[in-house]
């Protein structure tokens, strides 16, 4: 009996027989794909395939991790499938490719269009590697050229340059949460939109305009250096499939009425209420959920919306003095109301009208009033209700900081 337990442990304990050491292996940290030149994947599966790969090696301070060594870290083949591609890849990339730290897969808009995108993304369940937390990017052109004008000024290694600067955007709002897995959710679910990251690779434009901070799209913020790659902005998906953008604005708006979504610091500005000439900038936060109220009744249903936020005043260059004005403390709080509330009106109409559904994942607050999924499928959430639904967004706002306020003689001292 001795001699059977511990025959037992002895295979237990031999785990380590397909271990391979890090110098055996090529981690690619981002994967990019495209469309071939002259393909018409209607007629021929194939698609260009870019491998970012982290070298363990690089490790000096001051680099930049680009340069003749980063551009050696990048490749680009053509193969029927990306999964395909990491074993052709093997024929001259000497080490083991893996995903497993693959932080993102950059898809161009031409795939992204196409009826072929949530075919070949679909490939992503059957490769173990590849993590249900990759996020998607969807860039305005090659997603190759994506990867390769990519040069983080901060960041040698660049899988901590795509987990740091996708994890920030999510937070302020100006990006969607974009995963594989809630790709796969939201699709199977066949009711909602999804929204994955709007990247570009831009310089400076001539006769780019200024805008408000978070009225652009990826490619169309005006800069100057640094790194061209801009990510903000979400690229619309229905049934798999890109139909659409919005812009860096229209993304928070819909993260505040998503409730499966998550926002840490928004930063937004609003021209002040008492001084039109100037602007206010203030701090945004989501004070509880989204109530999501959905009355059924004969025709399209009624949808009651209440969006309960808490603002911090930042900055008031016109000197206003609204921490010791409770009249002009109402007047603010009512203006930013009104002026939230406008703009998420307008991004309701423009998913009725343009996309003929949402990306609030509001179904999950419609699913529950019927009794079988059969009986909510032939509802028709996405055709024959959302579209037509009457729906009314009341913004509530508490304002729970007035940041640092200048003394009377101190704004004296400004005005004049």
């Amino acid at each position: 009996m001795r001699f059977f337990v511990i025959l037992i442990a002895v295979c237990m304990l031999t785990g380590c027989w397909d271990r391979k050491e890090l110098e055996q292996m090529s981690y690619a940290t981002a994967i990019g794909l495209d469309i071939p030149e002259g393909v018409d994947l209607k007629e021929k599966q194939a698609i260009d395939v870019t491998f970012q790969f982290s070298n363990p090696k690089l490790n000096i301070k001051g680099a930049t991790g680009q340069g003749e060594k980063g551009e050696k870290s990048i490749i680009t083949l053509t193969a029927p499938d990306f999964i395909t591609a990491k074993n052709m890849a093997n024929s001259f990339v000497t080490r083991q490719i893996s995903f497993s730290h693959a932080k993102t897969i950059v898809v161009s808009e031409e795939l992204a269009k196409s009826d072929m995108f949530f075919r070949f993304i679909g490939s992503a369940l059957k490769e173990r590697e590849v993590r249900r937390e990759t996020s998607i990017i969807v860039s305005e052109g090659k997603a190759s050229e994506f990867i390769r004008k990519n040069k983080p000024e901060m960041m040698i290694r660049p899988h901590k340059y795509y987990q740091f600067i996708i994890d920030r955007s999510i937070e302020t709002g100006l990006v969607p949460e974009a995963t594989i897995n809630r790709l796969f959710a939201v699709t199977d679910g066949d009711a909602d939109l999804f929204l994955a990251i709007s990247g570009s690779v831009s310089e400076k434009k001539e006769g780019s305009s200024f805008k408000e901070e978070d009225q652009y799209i990826a490619g169309s913020v005006p800069k100057e250096g640094g790194n061209p790659v801009q990510l903000i902005g979400s690229a619309v998906f229905k049934e798999g499939k890109m139909i659409g953008k919005l812009t860096g604005e229209e993304t928070r708006v819909s993260l505040l009425l998503d409730n499966t979504s998550r926002i840490e610091d928004m930063f937004v500005s609003f021209t002040d209420p008492v001084e039109k000439n100037y602007k206010i900038a203030i701090r945004v936060k989501k004070k509880t959920a989204t109530d999501i109220n959905v009355k059924l009744r004969k025709g399209p249903p009624k949808i009651n919306v209440k969006v309960p936020l808490e603002i911090e005043l930042l900055s008031v260059p016109s000197m206003v003095d609204y921490g010791g004005d409770m009249k002009k403390q109402m007047i603010l709080k009512k203006w930013i109301a009104k002026e939230i509330e406008k703009n998420m009106i307008a991004l309701v109409e423009k998913t009725q009208k343009v996309f003929k559904s949402e990306p609030f994942y509001w179904s999950l607050a419609v699913r529950p009033l019927f009794s079988t999924t059969k009986e909510y499928e032939e509802w028709d959430w996405t055709n024959k209700n959302y579209p037509y639904a009457d729906i009314n967004i009341d913004v509530q706002v508490d304002i729970i900081g007035f940041g640092k306020q200048l003394k009377e003689s101190e704004m004296e001292k400004v005005k004049d």
